[in-house]
């Protein structure tokens, strides 16, 4: 598989089986040991929620391509065929149903059969009135400060986890969620023992995948920031930085000015300043 593809085809899977690293259902020694993460939708109580149609446990299916020249090992880092290592039974969600249960709606749906459309417009932050924007910086404040209650993260490999029978996973804010997500993605390949790792190359920004894979990253924080604050019609605004002749939104008002006591700091003034 050429890392492009890995980078893909990583995409894919996060799509289809987890949406933001681990489900927390599925985070125990009976999913990982059985390698199926199919949990019960809670609408009707059945797996996959395949009672109602949303879905059913499959085989999860990967490409059989040999990696390519930038990455010349096999079977050595967990994010290889992903997400195979873990999990080699899923949802698979019909229709305009998606989730690792297939108890949402893929983006752009709403409703409860998932059959009405709802279209998004993106802002520049600078066309935003200040209660939209004094919203959007609350909104990212509460989600830093708030534990995902769907997600957890991986603190060790496979192999750490004594081949799934201890598991390694931790809580984390519905932010750092994201954060960790995109480490987790383009970090450097684990070979295995401490400091062997491999760093020419990178499966989320030096492959085919790098915009696809930013866009979904990008659906699936807002979707969670949407969830968490009830706020469906939230949009994550952009900022055109083309010609800008510095840093417009280092701002207190926005994403943090620097301190006037040191400026390799942000400013006391600004939310951001006690984030750890």
């Amino acid at each position: 598989m050429q890392p492009a593809s890995l980078a893909v085809l990583f995409l894919l899977h996060l799509v289809r089986v987890s949406y933001a690293q681990f489900p927390r259902v599925c985070a125990t020694a009976e999913a990982l040991l059985s390698k199926t993460c199919c949990p019960a939708w809670p609408g009707d109580g059945s797996m996959c929620g395949v009672s109602s149609g949303r879905g059913f446990c499959q085989d999860v299916s990967v490409s059989d391509l040999p990696n390519g020249p930038q990455f010349p090992h096999s079977d050595v880092d967990d994010r290889e065929r992903w997400p195979l290592v873990f999990y080699n039974r899923t949802c698979q969600c019909a229709g305009n149903f998606r989730g690792y249960n297939c108890g949402e709606c893929k983006f752009g749906y709403y409703g409860a059969n998932c059959a009405e459309r709802r279209e998004s417009v993106r802002r520049n932050i600078f066309q935003l009135s200040v209660a939209e924007q004094q919203r959007f910086i609350s909104y990212i404040n509460l989600a830093k400060n708030t534990i995902s209650s769907d997600y957890v993260i991986v603190t060790g490999t496979r192999t750490q986890m004594d081949n799934s029978t201890n598991p390694m996973f931790a809580d984390i804010s519905v932010y750092d969620l994201f954060v960790w997500m995109h480490y987790y993605v383009s970090r450097d390949a684990l070979l295995g023992g401490p400091g062997n790792v491999w760093s020419d190359v990178d499966f989320a920004h030096e492959a085919a995948g790098f915009l696809p894979w930013h866009r979904m990253f990008l659906l699936l924080w807002e979707h969670e920031i949407r969830k968490l604050t009830g706020d469906f019609n939230f949009t994550i605004p952009y900022w055109d930085w083309r010609d800008a002749p510095d840093c417009q939104v280092c701002t207190d008002r926005l994403m943090g000015a620097r301190s006037p006591l040191d400026p390799s700091l942000i400013s006391p003034a600004s939310v951001f300043s006690s984030w750890k």
